[in-house]
């Protein structure tokens, strides 16, 4: 089924409950720059390109370009019915892409394959617990993609799902991430530390210093919401609870940059390394 656009709420935040199609692999997204990105990548599928009349002549010329290269269909419609495919008027620019996204996997199918020659090598994964805005997930998305981690654990419960948001504040790298996804972050985290995932929380008031530990061979670190933190249910699991350490007078950083630090820490780029 097509996974449409999901509700956006006064802030920018998508209203996750209002998403019947959370966790599919098949989306729409919207705007010039996540469509041509969407064309150009080989970590998805385009079966359908759809822009709106009154789209720029130099946009169309764009699209029909990209489209003929990838044997994509492509379609002109009213703007209105271009609105009622993307559920996101104030922000699609009149241009939108049917598209299939090839690099998620379930939790499961991820650990069999992580098995013999590829158990060797250092597997790292992040995972955010209660962030609900999409731009913050898109950002973090940024940050793992950038670290060439190997994953990003990505519930269907509690966290929007790929939606337009998500895509443009990625800025296209979200076709490219590793998500693992999972009915919910507990049950992710369950079956990844049953086979032999250290579950690394960070905490304002944590054990020990971001910077000071040196990752197990199979890793989460799992990162909450500014306003809560990690959940009781997650913060049970956890095997060591990790801080940033702070120069300034600051509790905590923004989830987002939170999570970069984390992200290239974790990847071994922090020490010099390179995954």
């Amino acid at each position: 089924m097509l996974a449409e656009a999901a509700a956006i709420g006064d802030h920018g935040e998508v209203m996750a409950s209002r998403d019947p199609h959370r966790g599919a692999t098949e989306i729409v997204v919207f705007g010039r720059h996540p469509v041509l990105d969407a064309l150009a990548s080989e970590h998805v599928e385009v079966s359908l390109v759809r822009f709106a009349k009154g789209t720029p002549t130099q946009d169309r010329k764009l699209l029909v370009s990209a489209c003929r290269e990838r044997d994509v269909s492509i379609e002109e419609v009213s703007r209105e019915e271009l609105s009622r495919w993307t559920h996101a008027a104030r922000h699609d620019q009149g241009i939108a892409a049917r598209i299939r996204l090839l690099a998620v996997t379930e939790v499961d199918a991820f650990l069999a394959a992580a098995t013999g020659r590829s158990a060797r090598r250092p597997l790292r994964l992040l995972a955010l617990d209660g962030v609900t805005n999409s731009q913050n997930v898109g950002m973090v998305v940024r940050s793992v993609v950038g670290a060439g981690l190997d994953g990003l654990v990505w519930p269907t419960v509690g966290q929007p799902w790929v939606n337009g948001l998500v895509v443009r504040a990625a800025v296209g790298s979200v076709f490219a991430c590793p998500i693992l996804r999972c009915g919910s972050l507990v049950e992710g985290l369950a079956a990844l530390q049953a086979a032999g995932f250290s579950l690394y929380g960070l905490d304002a008031g944590g054990d020990r210093d971001l910077f000071a530990v040196e990752p197990d061979h199979r890793s989460v670190f799992v990162l909450g919401s500014e306003a809560r933190g990690l959940s009781d249910d997650v913060a049970g699991m956890i095997d060591e609870r990790l801080s940033i350490p702070m120069a300034g007078p600051l509790e905590s950083l923004n989830v987002a940059v939170a999570a970069g630090l984390v992200a290239y820490h974790a990847a071994g780029l922090t020490r010099g390394g390179r995954r």
